[in-house]
């Protein structure tokens, strides 16, 4: 038996006046456009967004105590763009712009104490010239000093537009680059003094002394270390900060330099970016580890990282990267998440339920926040991590796991373990100057897997399991393999709030599917024609789009009409965080197949080009996979330039190309592209320019894309629309880990995959003998269903529909990333099950999707 003893003494308690070994609990990063389409939740799905936003910042207990903003730059930092404020000199701050500020002041209103933090990714085209070396491996030195100024004014005018607009000052600031790998030292002390002593250039009434007790912190590197020493050896850059933060590291560095600068300075540390659980708990249960609601990036790893980032390096604050994803899934690391939410037309939303409940293990049995607000203290005595690793803690994980929170009155603690090993342990606890509480009784709450194989993933969610009392100021709690248990002398038996059943979407979902009386055929259109209350509050941003690269805003044209521009020139570029590819935007449904996309662009011929083929329009089908963010991420593209050059593309590779002859550049032209199983077409002005079929492992259904150059591009009177009547629409998605799919014989069932699974969970199967033969069963609802997987190896299924054999000798193609290796359909609409057997090969199956023909056998072109 595994058994370890420790002694819970109050006298331990860190009771000075300052924030270092205040518990903060968890924030909440919103970043690299993963909130955009909260403002369409917020504009068309108020309830779901109120009920989103209460489920994290609400409640005596929040879930979160920070919300921390990208300062944007019109670059794509990752899974998209978020917009910068600023994009030329002399310009005001239009906080409306991007999804960030207006979140903070939404959740605000629900938690009126909310920190809010502000650190930038890149840089606006307007600093380009000034800052380019930002990049170089001394930038402290190659960035002049006549650049700080207009870098510091950038940030003021945010600022103060923030609290004119919504009435919030930013409660922390990183003024360096996030994950720079060489900070800044000079600039981050000449930003602390400048902000610190600015007397000038406020509005009448602005809260200047308050805009002078902004606190800083920095450097927000990951894996590095070396800042923590800087600190320690400069005391100058010391007094200017707040707090240090790392990414992606729980370990300190061999001098200990972010705990001695807690310890002996009482400087906040935090883990200032870390991921949420990655493959949901209701997934995890199924996997063929058999860890339960365990493993790698799961909510007890995540746990697990609480811990040991603050024993070894008094990290004392753990921000989420991200709470809520509401960006379309398919980009660079997605599925990476507590709830998602990115079907705004429908209003649905789902929760990990079982990551969440993990998390508030901490923020449930403990007021968190700062020394100001009464804060519980962390008793660093009886805190303890042995599990390995630095990121991932996937070693070792039979070892001690533990924190203590205590009221700074001492009269309540509670201590949460954490146990993600097979092996049951035990601990042997001794209570010590305790002033009452050493003698109070103690609940314990426990979250773990279902009980039995069969039994629903979320029986065992956080509820209290025993309460025991101490003996000879003593107690024993065992802790069960893959658990967290919080045991605390609170008494929360009565408080309803603490038995949260799973949270569920307020709503059903339903498909992006407009079906217009005048033309039933219409699954989308656009004709960007808003009010201008509607636009002024989110920045000019289009409905359900997400930007890529570049930034779309609906502006007026010469005319005053209405239309969507591509506002980002090569002047105005920004300096990249990592890349960057040309401007191109996201919007619609990963549930349509079948449809044809038809849109009316003008060319800008008034910036200055080096080459025709650069200033171009393009238009993507069946995006499902957007991992670098660039048009060519969809696997059709078609491409028109400005002087008539039309190409298409698959998979980033020109199939087909072509000129069209007296191409007028002043004139708007309509462009037209369909994909109707593997049948492309597209078309110009009516003119048919390519005919093409897709005979080698082609892809069906997804989002569409729009792209451009550095240009200032115009489009008016989106359209999308079905290409039959007939055409079959994906109704229900399953990952294949759902507990609504069984399986037989040798499969191996895996969580915690790359971005390009669904739900980063993949299924395996191998040819097994006769007798076990490797099978999957499902019940669907429609007129046929499509297996999700991209395939290493060949290999043969048999289908077997309500009992009659469908197919006895499928081949299914090698698909596509989230794309469809095989389909069956042109059943009668209505209840099926079907049974899918591997007869020979290896088959990789990511999910399962129901489609179903809602309309007459009828085409409609």
């Amino acid at each position: 038996m595994n058994t370890t003893s420790f002694t819970v003494d109050g006298d331990q308690l860190d009771l000075m006046d300052s924030d270092a070994h205040t518990f903060k609990g968890l924030g909440w990063v919103s970043c690299n456009n993963s909130s955009r389409l909260l403002m369409d939740y917020k504009a068309e799905q108020p309830a779901t967004y109120q009920a989103i936003l209460k489920l994290v910042f609400g409640g005596q207990h929040p879930l979160a105590r920070m919300l921390k903003i990208e300062m944007g730059s019109d670059a794509n930092t990752s899974s998209g763009t978020e917009p910068a404020t600023i994009r030329h000199s002399g310009e005001e701050a239009d906080v409306f712009r991007g999804a960030g500020f207006q979140l903070i002041a939404d959740a605000k209103k629900i938690q009126p104490n909310l920190k809010t933090g502000l650190l930038r990714w890149g840089e606006p085209g307007f600093l380009r010239p000034l800052w380019q070396n930002i990049t170089t491996d001394n930038p402290d030195h190659d960035v002049p000093e006549e650049a700080y100024e207009p870098m510091y004014q950038w940030y003021k005018k945010t600022i103060v537009a923030a609290y004119c607009k919504f009435g919030y000052l930013f409660d922390y600031i990183d003024p360096d680059r996030n994950e720079t790998k060489h900070p800044m030292l000079t600039w981050i002390k000449w930003f602390g003094n400048r902000l610190r002593t600015d007397q000038t250039g406020f509005p009448e009434d602005f809260p200047v002394d308050r805009y002078h007790q902004i606190k800083l912190i920095a450097a927000d590197q990951i894996y590095h270390t070396d800042f923590g020493n800087s600190v320690l050896k400069d005391p100058v850059l010391r007094k200017s900060l707040a707090a240090v933060g790392d990414h992606y590291n729980t370990d300190d560095g061999p001098n200990k330099p972010f705990s001695k600068l807690a310890d002996q300075y009482q400087m906040e540390a935090w883990y200032s970016e870390g991921i949420a659980p990655m493959s949901s708990g209701k997934y995890r249960v199924r996997a063929s580890a058999q860890t339960g609601i365990g493993g790698r990036q799961s909510g007890l790893d995540i746990a697990n990282r609480i811990i040991k980032s603050y024993v070894n390096s008094r990290c004392s604050f753990y921000l989420i990267d991200t709470i809520v994803s509401a960006y379309y899934p398919g980009v660079k690391f997605s599925h990476k998440e507590l709830i998602h939410a990115n079907r705004p037309w429908s209003g649905y939303f789902e929760v990990d339920n079982v990551g969440l409940q993990i998390l508030k293990h901490f923020t449930d049995f403990a007021k968190t926040g700062w020394y100001r607000e009464d804060a519980w203290r962390i008793l660093t005595s009886a805190c303890d991590s042995g599990v390995g690793g630095t990121e991932n803690l996937d070693t070792h994980t039979e070892a001690p796991s533990y924190m203590t929170l205590m009221a700074p009155d001492r009269q309540n603690y509670s201590i949460i373990f954490v146990n993600d090993s097979d092996q049951p342990r035990t601990y042997r606890l001794t209570l010590q100057h305790l002033t009452g509480c050493d003698q109070k009784d103690v609940t314990l709450w426990e979250t773990s897997g279902p009980t039995k194989v069969n039994d629903p993933y979320d029986q065992n969610l956080k509820r209290p399991i025993k309460k025991i009392q101490p003996h000879n100021q003593a107690l024993e709690i065992l802790i069960k393999p893959h658990s967290i248990l919080t045991a605390t002398t609170l008494d929360l038996s009565k408080n309803d709030v603490m038995y949260d059943t799973p949270v569920t979407s307020l709503k059903p979902d339903h498909i992006l599917d407009l079906k217009p009386a005048k033309d039933e055929s219409i699954l989308y259109q656009d004709d960007f024609d808003y009010s201008q209350e509607y636009l002024a509050e989110r920045g000019g941003a289009p409905r359900y789009t997400t930007d890529q690269s570049g930034a779309f805003e609906v502006v007026r044209d010469e005319n005053q009409h209405a239309v969507l521009q591509q506002m980002i020139t090569e002047k105005e570029r920004p300096l990249d965080w990592e890349y960057s590819f040309d401007p191109n935007m996201t919007l619609g449904d990963d549930h349509w197949r079948d449809y044809e996309v038809g849109i009316q662009v003008h060319f800008d011929n008034q910036t200055n080009q080096n080459t025709p083929s650069g200033n171009y329009v393009g238009i993507g089908l069946n995006e499902m996979i957007d991992k670098t963010g660039r048009l060519e991420d969809a696997p059709y593209v078609f491409r028109l330039t400005s002087n008539g050059g039309c190409e298409l593309l698959k998979d980033n590779q020109v199939v087909q190309a072509d000129y069209l002859s007296h191409f007028v550049l002043d004139d708007w032209h309509q462009v037209t592209f369909s994909a109707f199983g593997n049948h492309l077409q597209a078309r110009v002005d009516q003119q048919r320019v390519f005919d093409w079929y897709d005979d080698h492992n082609p892809s069906f259904g997804g989002r569409i894309k729009v792209g451009t150059g550095y240009y200032h591009t115009q489009f008016r009177n989106l359209e999308i629309r079905k290409m039959a009547r007939n055409s079959p629409l994906v109704t229900q998605h399953l990952d294949d880990l759902d507990a609504r799919v069984t399986y037989q014989g040798a499969w191996q069932h895996q969580v915690g995959m790359s971005d390009t699974f669904w739900n980063r969970t993949v299924s395996i199967g191998e040819t097994a003998p006769a007798d076990t033969p490797a099978t999957i069963d499902f019940d669907f609802s429609g007129s046929g269903f499509s297996l999700i997987g991209r395939q290493k190896t060949p290999s043969v299924l048999n289908v077997t529909i309500d009992d009659t054999i469908n197919h006895w000798n499928l081949r299914p193609q090698k698909g596509h990333d989230k794309s469809a290796n095989l389909t069956i359909d042109q059943l009668k609409d209505g209840q099926h099950h079907a049974t899918i057997h591997l007869i020979s090969g290896q088959y990789i199956l990511d999910a399962i999707e129901w489609l179903t023909c809602e309309m007459p056998n009828d085409d409609l072109h």
